[in-house]
């Protein structure tokens, strides 16, 4: 019995294990640019947090994804960031957590560099209890949970309005499962694998007159596990308050958006997937709203050779933020 039970749950680890160890979808991260690369905590110059969700109505077998991130800037040239997301199924589950610590280096007035790291833990959590099946005693109580560590690593490079990420999402993974002795199975083993999932991504924003700006994006996903698939979005925002635009994922399908800022303090946006007949495309159209709340007010942007002071005047709650330069000549 305890053969049958733990081979049960490697047939629910193996239905899921295209997303295993790997960042959900997103369909925001135009907006959200540390969602995807822990190097961009902080590139928005204010502190600022999203909440997303994306589900599929009407289907219990469908994953449904949950996230909330964090960041900020932090010194003169750096970004910390936190990050939470889960991945329910109707008998699993997976959450991922991490802390990101990220810095920007000026290259030129507007050519800038960035790096950082992630760190963090995950869980598997397998509910055999909760399928209904009477015939096989003991499945009632029958539970699993797998934790383990987890990390990441992300370089950006912006050169005005021309932004490219290198980003390694998942930096440890498990031993390959078992299964014609799954009783041999360990799962508190890690393999350091850096590369076993690679993204590259590159996003450009094109002036098109005073009122459009037009922002195409370019994902590329490298994935040991599972096939390698690219993705393709063309945004259009109207006077820096309104985007519209469509997203296609290779081998999945298409997918709309629209949203809106909210007097720079929120902001609103909502995608849907469509679904379709391709190898992955969702059974049911996939619908996915994001919450985003500034905090704080903004800080100026890095500069080269200059440090930022950061001054809090008596009265006013905001600071004020001011450059400095790094040396100064010594007088005479």
């Amino acid at each position: 019995m305890k053969k049958l039970l733990i081979f049960l749950s490697l047939g629910v680890l193996g239905a899921t294990s295209g997303y295993g160890q790997q960042m959900p979808l997103q369909n925001h991260y135009f907006l959200t640019p540390y969602i995807y690369n822990p190097s961009l905590a902080g590139s928005e110059n204010h502190a600022i947090i999203y909440l997303d969700r994306r589900q599929q109505f009407g289907s219990s077998l469908a994953p449904t994804n949950t996230s909330f991130t964090f960041n900020t800037p932090v010194a003169s040239s750096g970004g910390f960031g936190v990050s939470f997301f889960n991945t329910s199924w109707d008998t699993a589950s997976q959450s991922l957590a991490y802390v990101s610590f990220a810095r920007v280096i000026p290259l030129a007035e507007d050519q800038f560099f960035h790096f950082g790291f992630s760190a963090g833990f995950g869980q598997d959590r397998i509910e055999l209890k909760s399928i209904n099946n009477p015939s096989i005693p003991g499945l009632q109580s029958a539970e699993e949970n797998i934790m383990y560590a987890d990390a990441q690593l992300g370089f950006a490079y912006r050169w005005k309005e021309l932004q490219v990420g290198f980003t390694l999402p998942s930096m440890f993974g498990h031993e390959p499962i078992n299964l014609e002795d799954p009783e041999e199975n360990d799962f508190s083993k890690i393999d350091f694998d850096p590369f076993r999932g690679v993204l590259l991504s590159a996003g450009y924003r094109v002036p098109l007159n005073d009122q459009i700006e037009l922002q195409p994006q370019l994902l590329y996903r490298i994935n040991k596990d599972s096939v390698n698939q690219w993705e393709a979005a063309a945004i259009a925002h109207f006077q820096k308050q309104f985007w519209a635009g469509i997203i296609y994922r290779q081998n999945y399908g298409a997918a709309g958006i629209v949203g809106l800022k909210i007097q720079d303090i929120a902001s609103i946006s909502y995608s849907m997937e469509f679904s379709g007949s391709q190898e992955f495309s969702p059974a049911n159209n996939n619908h996915e709203i994001q919450l985003g709340i500034r905090i704080g007010p903004t800080r100026p942007p890095v500069k080269k050779g200059f440090k930022i002071i950061k001054e809090k005047q008596e009265g006013n709650p905001k600071p004020r933020f001011y450059y400095q330069p790094k040396r100064t000549s010594r007088s005479g």
